[in-house]
C-alpha cells in the first residue's frame, strides 16, 4: 500500500520533462557527472513543523548565483530522517522548478528494506531527481553481510531510472563498506558513485576503480582539497549551504591545477567546517546560515536548537576567517 501511495503520489507531481529525461537509464547515467560542489540543502521548518518552502525559495535565489554542479534533497544535513517519504517527493518536485536545467538534484531515498528503497528511489527519480543518495540500512546492522548490503545496492540500483551513489556514513549506520565491496559495486552500470569521510578510503578507491565508470565524492568541505588531490570529483558538502561560494572556487583552482591559492582557501575553512558539521549539526548550521543572510528556518522537533554561546562561536569563527 505504501508503495502504491508512493507511486501515486509522484504521478500527480511528475513533470513530463522528468519523465523524458529518465526514460533512457543508461543515457542519464553515462552523462552524470558529480565533477563540482554539491549543496545538501538544509531542510527550513515553520513553528509548526511544516517544510517552509518560502524560505527553500528565497535560498536558492542565492543559491543559484553561485557555481554548484547541483543539489542534494533529503540527506542528513536536511534532517532526512523527520521527513516522510512523501515529503522528499514533494521538496524534489517543488526544488526542480526552483533551479536551472544545468543542475543535477540528487534525492537521499535511504529506507530500512529494499523494497520501500526502491519505491522510494523510483518515485524520486519520477518527480525530477537526475540521481539518489543511498545509505547501507543500519537498524539490524548487527545482522548485515557485506553480501546482503551488496545484494541491497544492486538491488535499488537496477530498479531505479536514475543513476544511484553509494553513502558510506559511517558515523550513522555504524556500517563500513570496505573498498572490496565498493569495488564490487562499482561494476554496476547504474552505480555510478560513492560519498565517503575516509581519506584513506578515498585514496584507495581512486586507485581500485580507476578503470570503471566511477566517481568518488568528500563528505566534508574540511578535506575536499586533499580529495581532489587523490583523484576525487568534488564534494557534497554541507558547508556549501552558507559558504558556496570560496568552496567552488576552491574546486575551480583545483581543478585548473591551481593547488597553493585553492591550500590558502582550504585553510580558511577548516574551523568553520569542523565546528558547524561536527560539534553543532544542524541546528548550528542553519545559525550560520542566519547569520549569513538565508533562511535557516527552525529544526524539526525533537532535535534542539543551539544556545546563544554556540552562536556566538559560529559569528566569531566566520568573523577570524573573514566571512562575515
Amino acid at each position: 500500500m505504501r508503495g502504491l501511495q508512493l507511486r501515486q503520489l509522484s504521478n500527480a507531481l511528475r513533470p513530463a520533462a522528468a519523465l523524458r529525461r529518465h526514460l533512457t537509464s543508461s543515457a542519464a547515467t553515462a552523462n552524470f557527472d558529480l565533477g563540482g560542489v554539491f549543496v545538501p540543502i538544509p531542510t527550513p521548518y515553520m513553528a509548526n513543523g511544516d517544510v517552509d518552502y518560502g524560505a527553500l525559495a528565497y535560498n536558492f535565489e542565492r543559491w543559484e548565483k553561485i557555481p554548484f554542479r547541483g543539489y542534494c534533497v533529503g540527506g542528513s544535513n536536511g534532517e532526512g530522517p523527520y521527513l516522510k517519504a512523501e515529503e522528499k517527493i514533494e521538496m524534489v518536485s517543488k526544488i526542480r522548478s526552483m533551479i536551472g536545467k544545468d543542475k543535477l538534484l540528487i534525492a537521499g531515498t535511504t529506507c530500512e528494506s529494499t523494497k520501500l528503497t526502491c519505491d522510494l528511489s523510483k518515485a524520486a527519480a519520477e518527480a525530477g531527481a537526475d540521481g539518489v543518495l543511498v545509505m547501507s540500512p543500519f537498524y539490524f546492522k548487527t545482522r548485515m553481510t557485506e553480501d546482503s548490503l551488496y545484494k541491497h545496492f544492486v538491488s535499488v540500483a537496477d530498479s531505479c531510472p536514475a543513476p544511484v551513489i553509494v553513502y558510506n556514513m559511517v558515523p550513522v549506520t555504524g556500517i563500513d563498506l570496505s573498498v572490496d565491496v565498493l569495488k564490487k559495486m562499482s561494476l554496476h552500470p547504474n552505480i555510478v558513485g560513492v560519498k565517503d569521510k575516509d581519506m584513506g578510503k578515498l585514496a584507495a578507491l581512486v586507485t581500485e576503480t580507476q578503470d570503471q565508470r566511477f566517481q568518488i565524492v568528500a563528505g566534508s568541505a574540511s578535506y575536499l582539497l586533499a580529495a581532489m588531490l587523490v583523484g576525487c570529483s568534488g564534494g557534497i558538502n554541507g558547508l556549501a549551504a552558507v559558504l558556496g561560494e570560496p568552496l567552488c572556487k576552491m574546486h575551480e583552482l583545483a581543478v585548473a591545477g591551481q593547488w597553493q591559492q585553492a591550500l590558502e582557501l582550504q585553510r580558511k575553512l577548516v574551523n568553520i567546517d569542523l565546528l558547524l558539521m561536527q560539534e553543532c549539526g544542524p541546528a548550528g548550521l542553519k545559525a550560520a546560515m542566519e547569520l549569513l543572510g538565508y533562511k535557516g528556518g527552525l529544526c524539526r522537533s525533537p532535535l534542539p536548537p543551539i544556545g546563544n554561546e554556540k552562536i556566538a562561536k559560529i559569528k566569531q569563527t566566520l568573523e577570524k576567517d573573514g566571512f562575515l
